[in-house]
């Protein structure tokens, strides 16, 4: 306060100082001027008039320029970064591309593909084996109701698209695979699994060999099949004998592809080369959790990174670039009452997530923030020109108040 005082002080010394000079310089203007303009009158007239005849020069003072006020860059700061905020922050959720699924009967879902070819969604039934295509305004059409299935009980647990070589591949939950045809839906290739022991818990394809990986929901281990002519099962992964797994993806790589594969009950992430079958568990960098806590279902993104379907939320995973370890970067819990259950990335683009609710079905849009030490960084810029901004606003009140004074000629300035 003592500071704030003396501050006053001096700026009314100086602004009493300033007005003064100011008046006598506009004093020295006038009668300058007006000097100016009777010697042009006398000069000019007084040859025919007489010098009381002339008219007496009108004591004006000379207009000032008048300059526009240029706004000052702290001020400007603070809506500069809301701007870049919301040009750069995440899209509401209202924005994103949301379809909800519309159905005359009943449906129960399970499982979430993309069609590269066709262009649409592909679900599976958790009541039979029936796989349905999803519009993008939501409309369904059902694709393929294998009738050699029904009788068995068996339902959709799993579903992957061989764009390469035309084919549908779905996971039964009768400890089964099939391979049917992308354009007819006739089935090529059909092969029993019973070293699953259950349902499984995922699938995926090599586009390289159009081999497949199964995981098993009841034991820890993935199977690795060929849907030639009868089909055969290749190599078969033991992770470990007690815990179930869910989802799998299968990453490409020149010198050694491999595939990984979550484990539902704990949320470890395990990672398994696929050419010679060892498994090794992805470590993560937050040593107080886990990477993805009830994680069901995984999709792969073409930076390697990994959108998780994990109940209630939906979570980002980005590792080392070899997958050796990871951590979590992004997190985005649904509605209340809703629940994910399913993921899949357009080309490694976009996620979508199979979000279940009480009203029914949607598909939907899951986006992350790009720049997280961008977004940091923002707010913090953010944060230090909004604290400018209110120095800078309490200083032109207390300028405009120290204005008021001077031009009333006060002598004491009462400030709250």
């Amino acid at each position: 306060m003592p500071t704030l005082t003396l501050y006053i002080r001096v700026r009314l010394d100086i602004g009493r100082k300033k007005k003064k000079k100011k008046e006598e310089e506009r004093k020295k203007i006038i009668k300058n001027s007006n000097s100016s303009q009777s010697y042009t009158l006398s000069n000019t007239s007084s040859h025919f008039f007489p010098s009381f005849l002339l008219p007496t020069p009108i004591q004006t003072e000379p207009k000032r320029r008048s300059y526009p006020k240029r706004p000052q860059l702290s001020i400007m700061l603070p809506f500069f970064f809301l701007f870049l905020f919301f040009l750069l922050g995440p899209t509401p959720s209202s924005a994103l591309h949301s379809i909800a699924i519309i159905s005359s009967t009943p449906l129960r879902l399970s499982s979430l593909a993309w069609d590269p070819i066709s262009k649409h969604f592909l679900v599976g039934s958790s009541e039979g084996p029936t796989i349905y295509a999803v519009s993008d305004s939501g409309m369904v059409l059902c694709l393929l109701s294998d009738i050699s299935l029904n009788s068995t009980g068996a339902s959709v647990a799993g579903v992957a698209v061989d764009h390469v070589r035309h084919r549908l591949i779905v996971a039964f939950s009768n400890s089964s695979v099939v391979a049917y045809d992308l354009t007819s839906y006739r089935e090529i290739c059909a092969l029993p699994l019973p070293q699953l022991d259950g349902a499984p818990g995922g699938v995926a394809v090599d586009m390289e060999n159009g081999e497949v990986f199964i995981t098993s929901s009841r034991r820890g281990i993935v199977l690795k099949v060929r849907l030639d002519g009868d089909g055969s099962i290749i190599s078969e992964y033991e992770i470990n004998d007690d815990q179930g797994l869910g989802g799998i993806v299968h990453v490409v790589n020149d010198q050694n592809p491999y595939i990984l594969v979550i484990q539902t009950a704990i949320g470890e992430i395990f990672k398994i080369e696929s050419n010679d079958g060892i498994v090794k568990e992805v470590s993560s960098d937050d040593k107080s959790s886990t990477l993805a806590l009830s994680g069901s279902a995984i999709a792969l993104h073409n930076d390697l990174s990994l959108t998780v379907a994990a109940n209630r939320n939906l979570l980002l995973l980005q590792s080392d670039g070899t997958w050796s370890r990871a951590s979590v970067k992004g997190n985005i819990r649904v509605k209340h009452h809703d629940q994910s259950i399913a993921v899949v990335t357009q080309e490694g683009k976009k996620a979508y997530a199979l979000i279940e609710s009480p009203h029914g079905y949607r598909i939907e849009e899951v986006q992350w923030w790009k720049f997280p030490l961008l977004r940091c960084l923002l707010f913090i810029l953010l944060g230090g020109c909004l604290i400018g901004w209110t120095a800078v606003l309490r200083k032109m009140y207390i300028d405009h108040k120290i204005d008021a004074a001077l031009e009333s000629d006060a002598s004491s300035l009462d400030l709250p």
